[in-house]
């Protein structure tokens, strides 16, 4: 995908971050601290908690924006 049509497709961050976060739960979110696979989603943290461990991890975890400041979306 290229940037005019990643802008398309996503035009404002909310779009961006809804498309990620419905891709990383169809493949699963798995704790990286106990494999537990039981989670919640915290919407002000962009983040999901472990049921059991309570570890959190990001919407960004495992993706090429890991370590990023950059705003999700173009908008």
């Amino acid at each position: 995908m290229n940037i005019l049509n990643f802008m398309q497709r996503f035009p404002d961050e909310a779009s961006c971050i809804a498309y990620l976060k419905e891709q990383r739960e169809q493949s699963g979110v798995v704790c990286k601290n106990c494999g537990c696979m039981e989670h919640r989603w915290d919407a002000n943290k962009l983040s999901y908690e472990c049921k059991h461990c309570h570890s959190r991890q990001s919407l960004r975890s495992g993706t090429v924006m890991e370590h990023s400041k950059l705003p999700f979306g173009t908008g």
